[in-house]
C-alpha cells in the first residue's frame, strides 16, 4: 500500500451543520467535495452568509482534480459563487438536478464556469489518483448521491445528507444493493451524516406529509402560505399538489423558489398544470381561500420575502385575519431567535401560525434518524466512523450508536473544529491542525470583514459612537479654534447637552495643556480618545467608540 497518507479536512470546519467542503489530499493529487454556505450567527452584526475557509488551497490550487457535488441544497453549493472564481477553472461534477440548479444560478453572476458536468451515479470519475463513484440516496431533494472514493489508501464512503426513504416522490429509492456491494467490498473509512442522531427509529417518508398539508388546508378560510428552504424541491410540489385539489391558484415570492421550481419543471421534477400557477401581482384580485403563496425565508433571513411580509413591507402581500402561514422546515440551529421573532410578527397581524414546536407533522426531516444510521452503517461496514454534517453533540451521540453496534471507541472520529483525519496503511487517526475560519460575506465583500471588524459592530451597537469635529491651525495643531461634539446610540443629546459641554471642555483642556508638543494630527487623535473616553466614563459608565476628526485650517 502507498506510504503517503490520505488527508481529509474540512474547510466549513467538524461540527458545523452548514458551509459543507471537505478536502482529500494525496501527495500530488487533491479532491474537493461540496462547496456550501451558512448563515450567520446573532453576534456577527451586518453579514449575509458564511462560506468555506478556502486559505489551505491557495498553495495547492495545481494540485486540485476536481469539484464533485453530492446534491443541490444551499448548504452544499451555496459557496460556488464565491469560490470558483478562485478555484481556477476546476472542473466540477454533479448529477442531473444539482448541476442544473448550480448552472441556472452561476448564470447571474460574471466570469463563472458556464458548464457544470453530469455525474451520473454509476459512473466511475477517474480524478487523478482518485476514482469517485456516485451512489443514489434519498433525501429531501431528488438527484441526492453519495460518493465511493477509491484511493490508495483504501476506499472511503462520503456518506453526507440522505435518508432512507422507501416511498420517495420520485420513486426512486436509494441504491441499497451497490452500497452493500461496496461494503463487502471494503471501506476503511465512513463519512455519515450525523444531524439525526438524536432521533429514534427511522425518519418518515417525505410522503406523509401531504396529510398533514390537507388537514391545515382543509380549515384555512384566508390565504395558504407556505414556507421552507427554497431548494426542498420536494416539500413545494407537495404543498402546490395539495393547494390545486382545493381549488386554489399557486403564485411563487422569492426568486430562489421560481428558479429552483422552474428547473425542476424542466427536468421533470414538478409535474404540475401551468395553469394552477398565477403572477403574484395577481392574488389580490382573487378571493384569499382560493390562494396559496409559495414564500422563501423560513429561516428568518434578513430581507427575505417572509421577513417583508411580516414586517409589513412587501409589495404583493399583506397578512390579514384567516390567513394561514405554515413552517414547514427545520430551524438551521442559532437560527432559532430570527425564525421565533417572525412568527411573533406574522402573529400580530393577524395570521394562524403553524410551526414545529405546535405540532409534530409539520416537517419532515431530510437526515436519517437513529435506525437510518445504523442501517447504513451496516450496509457499508466500515473499519472507522467519522461522523460529519451535525454539530459536536450530534457527533458525540452518533459516537454511541456506533459502540451500539460494537465498535470500540477508538474507531470512531471525533475530531475538533480544525482538526484534519489521516488515513493510512488500512487505519484511520485524527491528524495536525490546520487553520480554518469563518469567512464572512458582507454585501459584495468576501473575507474583508474579520473579528475586529465585528467587534467594532458589536460595540457601535452595544455602547454607541461620540464623534469629536475638531479645527485646528495647521500652524499650530494644539491651537483649537472650533470643536463640535456629535453623539449617535450614546445619549439623548436633548436631554444630556451639558454633559456634552462638559466633554467639550476636557478636550479643550487636554488640547490646551499639550499645546505646542503636539507633533501629528495622529498625536491630537489620540489625546482626544483617551481624555475623552476617561471622561464619559466617569460620567456614564459607558465606553462609547470615540472617533475624533482633525481638520487643519
Amino acid at each position: 500500500m502507498n506510504n503517503v497518507p490520505l488527508k481529509i479536512i474540512s474547510l466549513g470546519g467538524f461540527g458545523k451543520v452548514t458551509s459543507n467542503m471537505f478536502v482529500y489530499e494525496l501527495e500530488n493529487d487533491i479532491l474537493l467535495v461540496d462547496c456550501g454556505m451558512g448563515f450567520p450567527t446573532e453576534d456577527m452584526l451586518g453579514i449575509d452568509i458564511l462560506i468555506p475557509d478556502i486559505s489551505y488551497l491557495r498553495d495547492k490550487m495545481h494540485k486540485i482534480r476536481g469539484l464533485v457535488i453530492t446534491h443541490g441544497h444551499e448548504d452544499h453549493t451555496g459557496g460556488l459563487a464565491y469560490i470558483l472564481p478562485e478555484l481556477k477553472n476546476i472542473p466540477v461534477y454533479a448529477n442531473q438536478l444539482p448541476a442544473n440548479l448550480i448552472m441556472e444560478k452561476l448564470a447571474e453572476y460574471q466570469n463563472m464556469p458556464k458548464q457544470i458536468n453530469i455525474l451520473t451515479p454509476g459512473e466511475i470519475l477517474k480524478l487523478g489518483q482518485f476514482s469517485v463513484e456516485s451512489v443514489r440516496v434519498t433525501h429531501s431533494i431528488p438527484d441526492t448521491t453519495h460518493l465511493i472514493i477509491h484511493t490508495p489508501q483504501g476506499t472511503i464512503y462520503h456518506g453526507s445528507d440522505f435518508k432512507f426513504d422507501f416511498t420517495p416522490l420520485d420513486n426512486i429509492q436509494s441504491d441499497l444493493r451497490r452500497i452493500a456491494r461496496a461494503g463487502s467490498e471494503g471501506i476503511v473509512l465512513l463519512l455519515s451524516d450525523s444531524l439525526g442522531s438524536e432521533r429514534q427509529g427511522y425518519t418518515p417518508s417525505e410522503r406523509t406529509l401531504a396529510d398533514t398539508f390537507e388537514k391545515e388546508i382543509a380549515g384555512c378560510e384566508g390565504k395558504f402560505i407556505v414556507t421552507s428552504m427554497s431548494s426542498n424541491i420536494s416539500r413545494w410540489y407537495q404543498a402546490a399538489q395539495v393547494a390545486i385539489r382545493h381549488g386554489r391558484r399557486v403564485a411563487v415570492s422569492g426568486r430562489s423558489i421560481e428558479r429552483n421550481l422552474a428547473i425542476a419543471s424542466r427536468l421533470g421534477y414538478f409535474n404540475l398544470p401551468k395553469t394552477a400557477f398565477i403572477d403574484l401581482r395577481s392574488i389580490r384580485k382573487l378571493p384569499p381561500k382560493n390562494v396559496c403563496i409559495l414564500v422563501a425565508g423560513s429561516q428568518g433571513q434578513t430581507g427575505s420575502a417572509m421577513e417583508r411580509i411580516a414586517t409589513g413591507d412587501h409589495r404583493d402581500i399583506t397578512i390579514t385575519p384567516g390567513d394561514k402561514v405554515i413552517f414547514s422546515s427545520d430551524y438551521i440551529p442559532g437560527n432559532e431567535t430570527a425564525v421565533h421573532t417572525l412568527i411573533d410578527a406574522l402573529s400580530k397581524l393577524g395570521a394562524t401560525v403553524i410551526y414545529s414546536e405546535i405540532t409534530d407533522h409539520l416537517h419532515v426531516s431530510g437526515h436519517g434518524s437513529q435506525q437510518d444510521l445504523l442501517l447504513l452503517m451496516s450496509l457499508t461496514k466500515p473499519q472507522y466512523l467519522l461522523p460529519i454534517g451535525g454539530t459536536y453533540r450530534h457527533m458525540v451521540q452518533y459516537s454511541k450508536l456506533a459502540q451500539e453496534m460494537g465498535y470500540s471507541s477508538d474507531k470512531i472520529l471525533l475530531p475538533g473544529n480544525n482538526q484534519s483525519i489521516t488515513v493510512s496503511n488500512g487505519k484511520a487517526a485524527l491528524g495536525p491542525i490546520v487553520t480554518v475560519r469563518n469567512v464572512m460575506v458582507d454585501g459584495l465583500g468576501v473575507g474583508d470583514v474579520g473579528n475586529v471588524v465585528l467587534r467594532d459592530r458589536q460595540h457601535l451597537a452595544e455602547e454607541g459612537v461620540v464623534v469629536a469635529v475638531l479645527e485646528v491651525d495647521q500652524n499650530n495643531l494644539g491651537n483649537l479654534t472650533n470643536l463640535e461634539i456629535i453623539s449617535r446610540g450614546f445619549v439623548f443629546e436633548k436631554y444630556t447637552s451639558s454633559l456634552l459641554t462638559q466633554a467639550s471642555d476636557r478636550i479643550k483642556q487636554a488640547v490646551a495643556q499639550k499645546s505646542g508638543k503636539i507633533e501629528s494630527d495622529r498625536h491630537l487623535r489620540q489625546i482626544v480618545i483617551d481624555h475623552l473616553g476617561a471622561f464619559l466614563f466617569e460620567q456614564t459608565h459607558r465606553r462609547p467608540m470615540i472617533l475624533p476628526v482633525v481638520v487643519e485650517v
